[in-house]
């Protein structure tokens, strides 16, 4: 395949277009990182962006790999080994909006571009903007890729001299370029031939998602209900059931104590009527012969008296007894 690209571009024009396989013709995806060495100031390769909210890198591409860069997208061959991408691309970064500082400690502005040859992938020149607070005027200026110390993930480092006297691009605030081959979703569909009154009205759909929800809540309130009360109505029947088998049980139990009660006042009547029946009772206690004992009462509580308080009571003996 013939390599064919332009003889010079933006960084800036390169984000957001989008990886066309050569041979599927399918899409990997647009463009959302250039994989940059620092040390050599060459590209090295693409990462291509899966889409959703996270933005996630779902392909990497070598930049041998490129087969041409149009209007609209870039052709890229595929077949290489993702293990033998990120062997070749382990000492690169992709460089993007970064703090520009001098080697005396200031920083002097933010890098925010670079111009590179696709043919080689040579940068050719870093474009940064100056701090408010520096001695420059407000701009794009250019930075010889000579000039670079080092490069990090946050920042770049340049020599002093040369951020000083970096020529100006253009004056003013620089707006960011939108890139060629930028397109979101929305820019393949044919809005101009959409039908307007046949496009849905989000408010219904809002509307229909309400009610869907309240009608949702309606039946698991019912089931609920139903659950509750099949409960209660299985706790009732159960509650019932427990209360005749221990109505069952205590009636047999106080049968069975009332059983071995009247068998016990049988057994103690036999035994009283046993034990009583030797005994006199009725007219046979009058002719009992067993010698009786009468006591006169005088004979304990005799009749005399005896004045008292006068000091000459006597002391009682009682009489002998018979």
């Amino acid at each position: 395949m013939e390599r064919s690209f332009p003889q010079g571009m933006l960084k800036s024009e390169l984000i957001n277009r989008l990886a066309i396989n050569l041979d599927t013709a399918e899409e990997f995806g647009p463009i959302a990182e250039v994989w940059v060495n620092g040390r050599t100031h060459q590209v090295k390769g693409l990462g291509c962006s899966a889409g959703g909210l996270l933005n996630r890198q779902s392909r990497r591409f070598l930049w041998t790999q490129v087969g041409s860069i149009g209007r609209d997208g870039v052709v890229v061959k595929a077949g290489a080994r993702a293990e033998a991408i990120d062997e070749h691309l382990q000492d690169c970064l992709p460089m993007g909006a970064l703090e520009l500082w001098s080697d005396h400690g200031d920083r002097l502005g933010q890098l925010v571009d670079y111009r590179f040859d696709p043919t080689t992938g040579n940068i050719l020149q870093y474009l940064f903007i100056p701090e408010v607070t520096s001695d420059l005027a407000p701009g794009l200026y250019a930075l010889d890729p000579i000039a670079v110390i080092s490069t990090g993930r946050r920042r770049i480092m340049a020599e002093d001299t040369a951020l000083r006297t970096a020529p100006l691009i253009s004056e003013g605030l620089p707006q960011p370029a939108e890139a060629a081959g930028s397109r979101s979703p929305f820019d393949r569909l044919p809005l101009d031939r959409l039908p307007l009154d046949k496009m849905p009205d989000p408010r219904r759909g809002w509307d229909a998602a309400v009610k869907g929800t309240q009608t949702m809540r309606d039946q698991v309130n019912e089931h609920v209900q139903e659950g509750r009360q099949r409960l209660g109505a299985e706790a009732q029947d159960r509650r019932q059931k427990i209360q005749a088998e221990a109505q069952d049980k205590l009636g047999g139990l106080l049968g069975n104590v009332k059983r071995r009660t009247r068998g016990l006042r049988h057994q103690l009547r036999e035994a009283v009527t046993d034990a009583t029946a030797g005994l006199p009772s009725g007219p046979n206690l009058r002719d009992d012969k067993t010698p009786t004992i009468d006591v006169d009462v005088m004979e304990f509580w005799p009749e005399d008296d005896f004045p008292t308080g006068t000091g000459d009571e006597r002391p009682y003996n009682p009489p002998p007894r018979p």
